[in-house]
């Protein structure tokens, strides 16, 4: 495809598309002029059979009418003008030639049943029949009904007018299982239409941003979603906003309507089908979120097993793990005493040798009562990750002075949070073996090794320019030290 910054400036054609919403149009012209003036010249000859029916003309004076509202002198002149696209190199339209269309394209949009038309089309179809009803003396709303509405696919205006995808009657969602769904990087996916999709980005202007919402603000929002409910039951992004805003607001429902909305999702699914629904693919996200705040929810009812259940589909579903339920899985097994099934869990987390990953082996080595190996692994999370002090303390003061908390890396500490504490508070003895741990003299000493030698390596600002000492391989051998200084390696089964 050509550069777009060597195309020919069009400014008259591209405020025109831009105003209605098709700026890619100016893209299209200029990549495929021969193509796109042909599409165009099918258009403007079907507006011009449409008002000939509806005023009552002969052909050609309907196709001059058209051309002059399309700012031409002639018919003629405007089939000419689109004919000279067919010599046209991609790329290398000449001066002035698109900017002479402007006012056609209003005959480029392409209405769709069921979704509203945007403000700015909906004035340039007006203008377009008012200037048809001028040039023909024909009534404005006969024009409109008979050439704008019947290019939009309707048969009035006032239908045109009413669209909205809440009135849709076609199903918002249908589940697309394609011919090679059989294979793990494919599976199916659900696909939305139209209408769905102008309700969703309708929802996504209301809901975005929702944590930082006003109470008024969260109100109408939700005033909204619930409107948008009634009027499509079947509205499954919407179900997971409902459900998200009641349990933002701590309102029991949200259990309900989660399972509610997730039970209308699968429903769409073929019986029988076993593939793969790849947070890769766009239309599977909203189903995936549902699954994951029904996971929430349900632990926060104390329904562990169903928990564990949506956390082991999920990764079934989608291996990728784009939501990190890998390190969810094993704690909730290990809330429910399920160790063994912990332990398996943790093969989804052999290749991440630190940050959270280790503290969860950690907490699962506590629980088979693997000291070494809890010892080993809870330092490794803790070198790789400072601010696990604060956690283990429950004190968000608890870091030395100037330390970040971080080494680069900083994962999904608030759910790392949310599903580790209960364990952390009710398997017995693993609080206060962590206290212990982090107040061993080799403990602390080996973290602040680590955070000066981190700090002149990194160069944080509190030295002078050109200070920074260390190394990358210096770095990791100083934690290595670290470790087999607190918690010396060991061989045999237990060891990771």
């Amino acid at each position: 495809m050509p550069d777009s910054s060597n195309f020919t400036p069009s400014p008259v054609f591209d405020l025109a598309a831009q105003t209605l919403d098709l700026a890619v149009e100016s893209l299209w012209f200029n990549t495929r002029p021969a193509e796109q003036s042909e599409q165009l010249g099918t258009r403007i000859e079907m507006a011009a059979s449409l008002l000939e029916k509806a005023a009552d003309l002969p052909h050609v004076e309907a196709l001059e009418a058209v051309a002059h509202a399309l700012r031409f002198p002639s018919w003629k002149n405007l089939r000419d003008h689109l004919a000279r696209a067919r010599g046209f190199a991609a790329g290398r339209l000449p001066p002035g030639w698109l900017d002479a269309l402007g006012a056609s394209v209003v005959l480029l949009v392409q209405a769709e049943d069921d979704v509203m038309l945007p403000a700015g089309q909906l004035d340039a179809f007006e203008h377009f029949g008012q200037t048809l009803a001028m040039l023909t003396d024909a009534p404005k709303q006969r024009v409109l009904d008979g050439v704008c509405a019947a290019l939009c696919g309707a048969r009035t205006w006032c239908e045109i007018r009413g669209r909205s995808p809440l009135k849709a009657v076609a199903p918002l969602y249908t589940f697309v299982v394609p011919d090679d769904a059989s294979g793990d990087e494919v599976g199916g996916f659900f696909d939305e239409s139209p209408a769905c999709r102008q309700l969703t980005d309708d929802l996504d202007d209301r809901w975005q941003g929702y944590d930082n919402f006003t109470k008024p603000q969260k109100r109408a929002a939700r005033r909204w979603v619930e409107s948008a409910l009634t009027a499509q039951p079947g509205f499954l992004e919407g179900g997971l906003a409902l459900a998200w805003m009641q349990h933002d607001a701590g309102e029991p429902a949200a259990l309900a309507t989660a399972r509610r909305f997730v039970r209308q999702a699968e429903a769409l699914i073929p019986k029988g089908f076993k593939g793969r629904i790849l947070w890769g693919h766009l239309g599977n996200r909203f189903y995936h979120r549902l699954l994951w705040l029904l996971l929430q929810v349900n632990h926060e009812h104390g329904l562990l097993d169903e928990a564990a259940r949506l956390a082991r589909k999920q990764l079934r579903l989608n291996p990728g793990d784009n939501l990190g339920l890998r390190y969810v899985l094993p704690l909730l097994l290990l809330e429910q005493g399920e160790v063994p099934a912990a332990s398996r869990s943790l093969k989804a987390l052999a290749d991440e040798p630190a940050l959270t990953a280790a503290a969860i082996r950690a907490f699962v080595a506590f629980a088979e009562d693997d000291r070494p190996r809890f010892r080993r692994e809870l330092a490794a999370a803790l070198f790789s990750l400072p601010v696990l002090r604060t956690f283990l303390l429950n004190d968000p003061k608890a870091l030395a002075a100037g330390e970040s908390g971080f080494r680069a890396v900083q994962p999904d500490l608030e759910n790392f949070a949310r599903f580790a504490w209960p364990t952390y508070c009710t398997l017995p003895g693993l609080r206060r073996a962590c206290i212990a741990f982090l107040s061993e003299p080799e403990v602390l000493k080996a973290e602040a090794d680590l955070r000066a030698y981190w700090d002149a390596y990194w160069n944080s600002g509190r030295r002078p320019q050109g200070a920074r000492t260390g190394s990358a391989e210096g770095w990791d051998k100083l934690v290595r030290q670290s470790l087999e200084l607190v918690a010396p390696s060991t061989r045999g089964p237990g060891r990771r």
